[in-house]
């Protein structure tokens, strides 16, 4: 008899993992709120966030807001092999010196819907004090759950999220950011988001929280120039609604930006 020849049973195997072999290693990181993407492997990515204290105005005084202070933060995340889609970060902001530790795991990767589960704890590590804004020095828990919705060039997302507590109260809360990507061409992107003012909030005291911003990116960077009037750029930062007096009035939005590098 002729010996059967190996390929058929070899080019099953290859065929089945074609599209995960395709599939792009991504930081999941939109603006602010975090995507169901996931970095593939053991492979590391570095994140660098930028946001400006001072309110851009709309004119050149200031150059902007350029001439005023700064918060600025430095993060490490990483693939996780031996679970696939599970990532784990550190992340370090200036703003309270919060320390976020966090993990988060790609539940569902279809082409037209990705879901992911997150969580996090959030130190605050300057001393504990509390202000007419707030409290400061705090320390928390976050779980959210990124959702995507893929049209063509167009991801919705929505990322329910509990928060332990607030600058303002020592109660969890829950909410949920929304957001839109947008690919124009081949490596640049439009994006937007939305930070809801919570239901408890005053609403004559506290503003609702956006972001707008333009993302270019190439094989292991990804640049993102944005606007917003949220001061920070963690959970509790931006979807507590009360952090650092709450976001500004629509008028009062500042520059910054994150630079992100995959290796």
């Amino acid at each position: 008899m002729p010996r059967r020849s190996p390929a058929p049973s070899l080019l099953l195997p290859l065929l089945l993992s074609a599209p995960l072999l395709g599939q792009d290693s991504e930081l999941p990181l939109g603006l602010n709120l975090p995507t169901a993407d996931h970095l593939q492997g053991w492979q590391p990515a570095i994140r660098f966030t930028h946001r400006f204290a001072e309110p851009a105005r709309g004119n050149s005084k200031d150059f902007y807001g350029l001439d005023g202070g700064n918060f600025a933060g430095l993060g490490f995340d990483l693939g996780i092999a031996a679970v696939p889609g599970l990532n784990a970060q550190v992340y370090r902001t200036s703003d309270g010196k919060t320390v976020v530790l966090a993990l988060q795991e790609q539940l569902l990767d279809r082409p037209h819907v990705r879901l992911a589960i997150r969580g996090e704890r959030f130190d605050e590590t300057i001393k504990r004090a509390t202000y007419t804004f707030g409290t400061v020095g705090v320390t928390g828990a976050a779980l959210q759950l990124p959702a995507e919705f893929v049209a063509g060039p167009v991801t919705f997302s929505l990322v329910p999220t509990w928060l332990s507590r607030t600058t303002t109260q020592d109660r969890a809360l829950f909410t949920a950011g929304a957001g839109l990507r947008w690919r124009i061409v081949e490596g640049q992107s439009i994006l937007a988001e939305y930070y809801p003012r919570p239901a408890r909030l005053d609403s004559t005291a506290y503003e609702q929280g956006f972001a707008l911003g333009y993302r270019f990116q190439t094989k292991g960077h990804r640049f993102t120039l944005l606007a917003t009037n949220v001061q920070g750029t963690t959970a509790h930062q931006v979807l507590g609604g009360d952090s650092a007096g709450g976001p500004r009035s629509p008028g009062q939005w500042a520059l910054g930006f994150n630079l992100v590098r995959i290796f």
